[in-house]
């Protein structure tokens, strides 16, 4: 009896454990399109450019940064604008996105 209270105790603490050491997730949301157009592409001065070929990297790099709150993905380059705060300033651009 005592053997299976320790096994059961055993698996408590491993679930809580496991619960505790969770992977956060990070979500971006594209910013507005005009109808039938290009996306919309923050001016403003980035923090940093990183070179990038996908959506999925370009948003990884920012999810990576603890103070990137906002990105442009550049089609045209392939690189990839981080922001450490929201952009103000933005313009329609066919091969750049904002998220």
């Amino acid at each position: 009896m005592l053997q299976l209270l320790l096994l059961l105790l055993v698996d408590v603490v491993t679930l809580a454990t496991s619960a505790k050491d969770s992977v956060q997730v990070t979500s971006y949301r594209k910013s507005r399109k005009i109808r039938n157009g290009p996306g919309w592409c923050a001016l403003d001065l980035a923090n940093k450019t990183v070179s990038s070929s996908s959506l999925h990297q370009c948003s990884g790099d920012c999810a990576d940064d603890a103070a990137c709150a906002a990105f442009n993905l550049k089609n045209s380059d392939t690189t990839c604008d981080l922001y450490d705060y929201q952009p103000k300033v933005f313009a329609p651009v066919s091969t750049c996105e904002n998220y």
